[in-house]
């Protein structure tokens, strides 16, 4: 499992959740108040729903917390190729939602400029040895 497949589940319960589950609630208080559902039968439907959704979120936080514990990485190789790059760390990092688009392209024109300077300085060495041997 990615760690943007956790994330994505959760959006999507969540947002079903307010979709459907806060729509019932509403629905029920309503149909209490003006008289069309008893009391009883409206609490029972109340209860229902932040039961189901209760729950979901205390399986929910418990599969994470046990799969934080089983292993720091994931079971994501950390040797691949894309963990080695830090633009690709970068990039899946923001995919993920852990970074704003702000956030990102700062840090994204922060190692692009390393890049630069890195690249510059190897380019200023054999130039700065050829124009030593020059003037010798």
């Amino acid at each position: 499992m990615t760690r943007s497949e956790p994330r994505v589940l959760t959006g999507f319960v969540l947002g079903t959740f307010l979709a459907f589950g806060a729509d019932t609630l509403v629905i029920v208080a309503a149909l209490w108040y003006v008289g069309r559902l008893s009391g009883t039968m409206a609490g029972a439907v109340a209860a229902g729903v932040l039961l189901v959704f209760s729950l979901w979120i205390g399986v929910r936080w418990l599969r994470l917390r046990l799969v934080g514990r089983s292993g720091s990485d994931g079971g994501e190789r950390t040797d691949s190729p894309e963990r080695t790059n830090p633009v690709d760390r970068l990039k899946q990092r923001y995919a993920d939602g852990e970074l704003s688009d702000a956030e990102f392209e700062a840090r994204l024109d922060r190692l692009l400029d390393a890049d630069r300077r890195v690249e510059s300085t190897a380019d200023a060495a054999p130039r700065r040895a050829e124009r030593s041997r020059e003037s010798e």
